[in-house]
């Protein structure tokens, strides 16, 4: 008798645990389990990591975006100092939690405690706790810049692609630009979102209104923080020529008329020949 009572208590945990799950879809993907912990990548001081997590417990199979059983949210119920957590909209398929870390966040690992509802325990699930680790790093993302000398003539665009590879779990906005004092006259500056685990390549355009050969540094900066931050030293090599105007005009020109475009292509056309 005594045995059948515990096979039956031992096949009744056994259900709930199988029960008690949640299916994480990004920024990594995983199966949790109560009390079960994962690893969710780098991010840097300032960033905002979006958690994705499956409202249904078979395995992700909703049929639509409201499932009438599953996980009704997830809530953030112990983080690290200066952290902030958005919990997900209640029948939110799937759910989406906003963690942003402390801008003045120090480069190592930190631990969150998270908490799948089951709002009123209606789906008979309960609550579940989990828990994710998030190593802060301000190294979460790689630049390249191509050409690193460019020969123009002045007034002319130098044209450089900068390729920016986000390395880290947060999806960020970032900034390039020229650094400050190196071309005094020059504060054009680009925005760019890049995905986490993805790549872009952006064409960054400079200008020099005389001969002059000039080294200075590309800065890529997230805008979620100043703290991230990488730069590249390139040149640019403006002469006054006929040659060097009309290769430049493969660059295009920063403003001109549209009935010009064809002119400008030509030339460039030609250019190539010389």
């Amino acid at each position: 008798m005594k045995k059948l009572a515990l096979l039956l208590m031992l096949l009744a945990c056994i259900s709930v645990s199988f029960a008690l799950f949640a299916t994480v879809k990004e920024p990594v993907s995983q199966t949790l389990y109560a009390r079960n912990s994962m690893q969710l990548g780098n991010a840097g001081p300032g960033q905002t990591i979006y958690l994705v997590v499956d409202r249904g417990t078979d395995g992700g199979n909703c049929p639509n975006d409201y499932c009438t059983d599953g996980w009704d949210t997830v809530v953030a119920t112990k983080l690290p100092s200066g952290w902030l957590v958005e919990p997900s909209p209640y029948y939110e398929n799937p759910m989406k939690v906003k963690i942003k870390i402390a801008p003045d966040a120090y480069d190592g690992q930190y631990n969150l405690t998270l908490v799948a509802v089951d709002e009123g325990n209606y789906n008979g699930l309960g609550n579940m706790t989990f828990y994710v680790v998030v190593n802060v790093s301000r190294d979460v993302f790689e630049i390249s810049v191509d050409p690193t000398r460019v020969e123009t003539g002045v007034g002319q665009p130098a044209l450089y692609n900068i390729r920016i590879r986000n390395t880290g779990a947060a999806s960020d906005p970032f900034e390039i630009k020229a650094h400050e004092g190196d071309l005094p006259a020059w504060n054009f500056k680009k925005s760019v979102l890049v995905n986490y685990g993805s790549e872009r390549v952006i064409p960054y355009e400079v200008v020099l209104d005389e001969e002059n050969v000039k080294v200075f540094n590309i800065e890529v900066t997230s805008l979620s923080s100043p703290l991230i931050h990488k730069d590249m030293s390139v040149v640019v090599d403006s002469k006054s020529s006929l040659v060097t105007d009309w290769k430049a005009t493969t660059h295009g020109v920063l403003i001109f008329p549209a009935l010009e475009q064809l002119i400008y292509g030509l030339v460039g056309l030609l250019s190539g020949l010389l």
